[in-house]
């Protein structure tokens, strides 16, 4: 039996020197949950999206340009393929929290889960995607203590 997703994220993000939270950990464990339709797609089936995470290349290049300017999480900048993001589930999850540090809002709050839903709406999925707050919340609840595949 693997690790489950929670240790991952918690063991990628620790790899990479990122901030961690529960909260963060939380909303990387719905985004994935609902992103990779129930940890069933590494990649999106008609679209760019990649991993478990379902980063979309134009994303991944915006966070690696921010991190450049940043110049912080330099072991983030080693990999200039987005295809990475497929078979790496450590650094997809790494360039997914990543990509919330650009974010001025903070995350919600651990025991918010509909605001977390909220929050992945906003920010990853954007109002121009198709994904609801429904849909994040309830992609976590019945995937969200599953281990970590693809």
């Amino acid at each position: 039996m693997g690790n489950t997703l929670r240790e991952v994220i918690t063991a990628a993000l620790t790899l990479y020197g990122l901030p961690s939270s529960p909260q963060a950990i939380e909303l990387l464990i719905m985004i994935a949950a609902h992103e990779s339709g129930g940890f069933t797609y590494c990649k999106q089936v008609r679209g760019p999206a990649l991993g478990i995470y379902q980063m979309e290349p134009a994303t991944f290049y915006d966070v690696k340009d921010y991190l450049k300017r940043s110049e912080r999480y330099p072991a983030l900048l080693r990999y200039h393929n987005p295809e990475r993001l497929i078979f790496d589930i450590n650094y997809a999850t790494a360039m997914a929290r990543a990509f919330f540090l650009r974010i001025p809002e903070p995350i919600p709050d651990i025991e918010d889960k509909e605001g977390l839903a909220r929050y992945a709406k906003k920010y990853w999925n954007t109002e121009l995607g198709k994904a609801t707050p429904q849909q994040y919340l309830a992609a976590y609840q019945q995937h969200g203590g599953t281990h970590a595949h693809c």
